[in-house]
């Protein structure tokens, strides 16, 4: 399985450069500065380099968005980044805002893509190397993903990676408890084999 991967800066224009502008969202932008405070957490109003080296396959086709409103720090001792990823619909060209959230794992792991069944109680996992995939889908991880009703889940180098179109619980710390509880759900010794 290939997975491709966006460009450096250095390799490709700049992000949806054609075109309008992205929208600007004031409020929005507000909020998430405010929760950031609140928690001491960082954030940035823009920063691209967000997702250089990401698998394509982790964000919508089409031209490269723009990563917006990013807000990093620890949930429950885990570094996390969470951004808006600002990006033209490949159906009608209109801008359109994606929530992204990432957690770290604790070591750098083969990439795995993990697909809830439309809703069903069937889980999928494709990766490179099967072994990984069946031994990371345990029993508890397959059953965190459906209590926390995630639909996919991307798992590359050393995040765990869910946009908000993936399912999930609504809000950002609730967001993020569930996808730290799927990571805690992993057998310590799938850590110590798979780490690259």
């Amino acid at each position: 399985m290939r997975r491709p991967r966006f460009l450096s800066r250095s390799q490709r224009g700049a992000p949806s450069a054609a075109g309008s502008a992205p929208p600007f969202d004031q409020q929005r932008r507000a909020e998430r500065r405010a929760i950031a405070v609140e928690h001491g957490w960082g954030f940035a109003p823009e920063h691209q380099r967000a997702i250089q080296g990401w698998p394509r396959t982790a964000l919508p086709p089409g031209p490269l968005g723009r990563v917006h409103n990013e807000v990093t720090g620890r949930h429950q001792r885990r570094p996390f980044r969470m951004f808006d990823y600002v990006h033209r619909s490949g159906t009608d060209g209109q801008w359109q805002i994606l929530p992204v959230w990432t957690v770290a794992l604790p070591a750098h792991m083969p990439y795995l893509e993990i697909t809830e069944n439309d809703g069903g109680s069937d889980i999928y996992a494709e990766s490179p190397e099967p072994h990984f995939a069946l031994e990371l889908l345990s029993e508890a991880v397959s059953a965190a993903i459906s209590r926390h009703g995630f639909r996919r889940i991307i798992i590359d180098e050393n995040e765990l990676i869910c946009t908000g179109a993936d399912g999930g619980p609504e809000g950002i710390e609730a967001k993020l408890t569930a996808l730290n509880d799927v990571v805690d759900q992993v057998p310590v010794a799938a850590w110590a084999r798979w780490a690259r």
